[in-house]
């Protein structure tokens, strides 16, 4: 999946400041690194793979690559209601993500941003052969 940054001039105030405060360039073209429900895992101009809001893209390239997997969880919410019989029920949040197989693990990308060896070299891989089969 590819996408761009929406023209600067079409968003209002609120995603104006969003955009000028990320380390991504209008015009370039990025490759979705990950699918949340919210958000676009993409890595910016400083070679971090950041979550960015969707609502500041432009779709390109809607196709998801084959070797990514859908996965469907559910998180826990801060909000709770009660039924009819006084019993407090806690609200979830349906979440999902999609992803390549390689960051198919629990919080891989918590354990990345901390340094885990594993972790690094996985994406460092996965960055090299996207970018390798892109350049064929």
């Amino acid at each position: 999946m590819k996408v761009k940054l929406k023209n600067i001039d079409e968003c209002d105030e609120f995603y104006k400041k969003i955009i000028e405060g990320t380390a991504l360039s209008h015009k370039k073209i990025y490759e979705i690194i990950e699918i949340h429900r919210e958000y676009y895992r993409i890595e910016n101009d400083n070679k971090e793979p950041i979550l960015y809001d969707k609502r500041i893209f432009e779709i390109l390239d809607p196709s998801i690559p084959k070797d990514c997997i859908y996965q469907f969880y559910f998180e826990d919410s801060d909000e709770t209601h009660e039924d009819e019989e006084g019993f407090i029920w806690r609200n979830f949040e349906e979440e999902y993500n999609i992803t390549p197989k390689c960051f198919a693990q629990r919080a891989f990308f918590d354990f990345y941003f901390d340094k885990h060896e594993e972790q690094v070299a996985i994406y460092n891989d996965y960055i090299r052969e996207r970018n390798m089969s892109n350049n064929e």
